[in-house]
């Protein structure tokens, strides 16, 4: 009995020796580290890593303020006071650590990115690296800074794989190229424009940029009859645009009016639909029912015998067969085939019935929705029977007569002959003396483009000819100036509405609406105001993302209370919008993450730059 139990404690610890043995003589890895050097040291770093040049320059000053903020703070945390003696237990001095700002010129190249996240990364003391404007830079950084543990914040890359690649130290605050083609593709489209010519350059950015905006404006409607490419550092545009102004060609009168007047018909007969599940009696729905059976079928009347529940079932299966593409395509070929027989003459004057008919079924549906807010008296209905008019409610008025006004815009386009735009994907200043050379050609279509095209206002300054750029529309992560009417019409008390009218000033927008706008604001003002007595301006675009980044860090560090990469990762990544919702960071209602890197990143907006550059 003994010797047994002499045996089972001899296997045990010997298991025990061979267990220390196993994990004292695992490699110590680059993260680990990283994790113990961060606990003992009084001395962080903080990198930066930015394009050089005044245009963008406001990204560093602001992180500048915010890390002094920090500093003034205190990192770390004082010893836990005893409740008892109200003294404090263990050692009575504060450990606090300093953090320093170091600020590194964002590299041309891959292989120069790479060397020099090796370089940040082999300082132990890199708490964190904020930045990156191009995803050439950021996307290869990235892997180092993965390996190595740091925490890596770009609030300039846009590409779409920098968040895809399951990374825990990776993240970014700025809209995806996918995200952003999307919203320029609406917009053109939202707009009335039937054709886009893409432009772009042959890089990492415009390739995915253009190829992205390509899939979202054919989807839409919008078509694309070329798109062609330049190289970096190209000076001469002539044979781009040669080749671009070739491809432009008249619409077809004759299609872009039989689609005009099916999508109206498609539209009307939905509207139909939806009145008569909504407030149509029996007699009514069967009556409308059996004329469609009749059309399809020949004469059947087997609806008259059938519950309300059924006939609305069957409503619905015509409004899905109304939505239908096939649906659209055989109205179109129908209406074609009409106007094909018209002289051009006779097809205007159908585009102004169209027109006229438009405006008649707008003011008709902006009718019914100003009734419809009152509720109206209405016998009690089966749980299953709601269920089903509510499936048919669903793609009632709104959702239609976003699409008339659409269509009268695009028939105001038809009128005006100005039924084409430009998209160009690129860098500045290629893409500046790409618009300033097709100005120089008489081609004057408008020019939508991403954020890049934003640097157009300080480019033109310093180039001093603004006035050759145009009509020119870019995307912007924030605009100061529609902050600050947000803010004032909440004072006000102003009803949130969707869509702002541009110029409007007593106007909230939906995405303000929202119960931490206010802080977001005041906290916002108050960095504002610090950043305008030190440096003399207010913030401009790059500057409001700076100080969002560097917030997010200080609020990271408050949320996770340690200065562990591995723990601040996590923190930022689980914690991350909630935390800055409830501490004023966010600039909307809601973050649009794509994946789970994308922290706090916000909708970019439509900016017309035209007016400015030609006042400047």
């Amino acid at each position: 009995m003994m010797w047994r139990l002499f045996c089972t404690l001899l296997f045990g610890y010997l298991l025990f020796v061979a267990y220390r043995f196993y994990m004292h003589s695992q490699p110590v890895t680059a993260i680990d580290l990283r994790q113990y050097h961060m606990v003992q040291t009084d001395k962080l770093d903080l990198a930066v890593v930015w394009p050089e040049g005044d245009d963008k320059a406001g990204y560093v000053k602001a992180v500048k303020l915010v890390v002094e903020a920090m500093n003034a703070e205190g990192l770390g945390r004082c010893q836990i006071l005893d409740q008892d003696t109200l003294a404090l237990v263990g050692n009575q001095e504060c450990k606090t650590k300093t953090l320093k700002l170091n600020i590194y010129a964002e590299p041309a190249d891959r292989k120069a990115a790479v060397k020099q996240a090796k370089k940040i990364a082999g300082n132990l003391n890199t708490l964190a690296v904020l930045g990156y404007y191009r995803s050439d830079a950021a996307i290869p950084a990235a892997a180092v800074y993965e390996y190595k543990g740091v925490l890596m914040l770009s609030s300039g890359s846009t590409n779409v794989k920098l968040t895809q690649y399951d990374f825990k130290h990776i993240f970014r605050n700025a809209a995806n190229d996918d995200s952003n083609a999307e919203i320029l593709a609406k917009y053109i489209h939202d707009q009335g424009y039937i054709n886009v010519y893409v432009i772009y350059e042959r890089d990492l950015y415009g390739t995915d940029f253009s190829n992205y905006f390509i899939e979202h404006a054919i989807a839409i409607g919008l078509r694309v009859p070329t798109h062609t490419f330049y190289e970096e550092n190209t000076k001469d545009f002539l044979p781009v645009l040669s080749s671009l102004r070739s491809k432009i060609r008249p619409i077809n009168l004759t299609d872009e009016i039989a689609l005009l007047q099916a999508k109206l018909q498609r539209a009307k007969r939905i509207l139909q639909i939806a009145q008569l599940s909504a407030t149509g009696d029996d007699a009514s729905i069967i009556q409308f029912l059996t004329f469609e059976q009749k059309q399809k079928n020949g004469n059947n009347r087997f609806f008259d015998s059938m519950p309300r529940v059924k006939l609305l079932q069957y409503l619905q299966q015509e409004l899905e067969q109304s939505s239908s593409t096939a649906y659209l395509e055989a109205l179109f070929h129908s209406h074609q085939k009409e106007l094909s027989s018209l002289a051009r003459e006779e097809q205007y004057v159908k585009l102004e019935q169209v027109d006229a008919e438009l405006q008649m079924w707008i003011d008709r549906v902006k009718s019914v929705q100003a009734h419809s807010i009152s509720p109206t008296s209405a016998p009690p209905l089966l749980a299953n029977e709601r269920l089903t008019i509510r499936k048919v409610i669903d793609l009632d008025a709104g959702d239609v007569l976003l699409k008339l006004e659409q269509m009268q815009k695009r028939v105001s386009k038809i009128k005006s002959g100005k039924v084409d735009a430009i998209f160009i994907a690129g860098f500045t200043p290629e893409v500046a003396l790409a618009i300033s050379q097709a100005r120089g050609l008489n081609i004057d279509l408008p020019i939508f483009g991403g954020h890049p095209l934003i640097e157009l206002k300080n480019h033109c300054k310093t180039q001093n000819n603004c006035a050759s750029y145009g009509d020119v529309y870019a995307l912007e992560t924030h605009d100061v100036n529609e902050y600050r009417m947000a803010y004032n019409a909440t004072l006000q008390g102003v009803v949130p509405t969707e869509v702002c009218a541009e110029g409007e000033e007593n106007c909230l927008p939906e995405r303000y609406a929202c119960p931490h706008f206010k802080t977001a604001y005041t906290r916002f003002q108050g960095f504002a105001t610090a950043y305008q007595q030190r440096y003399g301006i207010e913030p401009d675009n790059w500057a409001i993302q700076g100080y969002l980044a560097a917030s997010m860090i200080q609020e990271t560090l408050r949320a996770s209370h340690t200065f562990e990469p591995e723990v601040i990762a996590d923190t930022l990544l689980y914690k991350g919008n909630s935390e800055f919702a409830d501490k004023g960071l966010m600039f909307s209602c809601n973050s649009h993450g794509i994946t789970e890197g994308d922290i706090l990143v916000e909708e970019m907006k439509i900016h017309r730059l035209g007016d400015l550059l030609k006042g400047s």
